[in-house]
């Protein structure tokens, strides 16, 4: 299979770009030998495709390309390591992309800080860095929207049925509000939700197809 990763540092000619190869390959095989058998495939991934973004290279190509062209080179690579299976690439993106290094639990009207990611600190700050920050082109960072892109596009690849990722999108929000210090219900996390659906549709069609085709303006 042809490698997909490095589709946009390979159509820029400039010598800034980084070689994203050599992140590709330090990136692979994050969980070792033998929890790597043990530990589902999507799952798996989503920890080397951390790895990858993570990276010093990747860094220094999320800081020159559009936010568009990054987010699509994070689903492309996570695809690359998927060997191309769709739904595997999308729930390895939405591990990957996880922007909350703990989950604040309102346990009794105090906060229980619960971890969610596994890294080290400062690994976990490089990593949310690197994430594409203005995806929407919106004054609100969007670091947070492609957990909710690639979370519901893996579901719509895994379940099929578009109600369904509808409703767990609003169960998720719902949860949020209801057990969770300091959250509300947002409608941009929604319409990411929305966006993410839209894409595994058109993807199911074209699997060339690149994740930012199906954004769409976000309130």
């Amino acid at each position: 299979m042809m490698q997909l990763c490095t589709v946009y540092a390979q159509s820029n000619s400039s010598e800034h770009v980084p070689n994203l190869t050599v992140a590709d390959r330090a990136s692979r095989r994050s969980i070792s030998f033998p929890f790597s058998l043990i530990v589902p495939e999507g799952v798996r991934l989503g920890y080397d495709l951390r790895e990858y973004i993570a990276s010093s290279e990747f860094g220094r190509f999320d800081s020159i390309a559009a936010p568009e062209a990054a987010f699509d080179e994070i689903y492309f690579e996570a695809l690359s390591m998927a060997h191309g299976d769709r739904s595997t690439a999308m729930l390895a993106g939405a591990i990957a992309s996880f922007e909350h290094e703990y989950i604040p639990f309102n346990f009794f009207g105090s906060e229980l800080d619960v971890p969610l990611t596994g890294e080290d600190h400062a690994g976990f700050l490089v990593r949310v860095l690197h994430l594409p920050a203005h995806l929407y082109h919106t004054p609100e960072g969007d670091r947070d929207k492609l957990q909710h892109f690639f979370g519901s596009a893996w579901l719509k690849s895994v379940f099929g049925m578009d109600w369904f990722v509808h409703l767990a999108g609003e169960a998720v929000e719902a949860g949020e509000t209801l057990f969770l210090v300091g959250e509300s219900r947002d409608p941009r996390d929604i319409h990411a939700n929305a966006d993410g659906l839209r894409f595994e549709l058109q993807a199911e069609q074209n699997r060339e197809s690149k994740p930012s085709s199906s954004l769409t303006p976000n309130p």
